[in-house]
């Protein structure tokens, strides 16, 4: 029998963000352990672009963890200003306890 796949449990996706005049970073699914292995290659990427301001879209993250928070923290270290727009209320919740919400740029921070 042929391996088994399990389909990625996080996404992430760059594309420009004229508002800005930086880059818009879309994450979706869950960033658990297993959803931030899911997006390596994509996030090795983005942190190969020089610093300029980052746009985080999390409108459709649905889980953060400890795993997901520390890839948060990696951009906020790279790239200079980042903002989060559209953060589920879970997720929005996990970065609020952690005393991040300023220095992730979360929306109403």
């Amino acid at each position: 029998m042929g391996e088994m796949t399990r389909p990625p449990r996080a996404r992430l996706s760059v594309a420009p963000d004229p508002d800005s005049g930086g880059l818009l970073a879309t994450l979706g699914g869950e960033l658990d352990l297993a959803g931030v292995s899911d997006v390596t290659g994509a996030l090795d990427e983005l942190l190969a672009r020089p610093p300029q301001p980052l746009v985080l879209d999390l409108a459709d993250l649905g889980f953060l963890d400890s795993s997901g928070v520390a890839l948060l923290i990696r951009l906020a270290n790279h790239f200079e200003p980042v903002r989060i727009r559209s953060a589920a209320a879970p997720v929005r919740r996990v970065i609020e306890v952690l005393g991040l919400a300023e220095r992730l740029g979360l929306d109403g921070a």
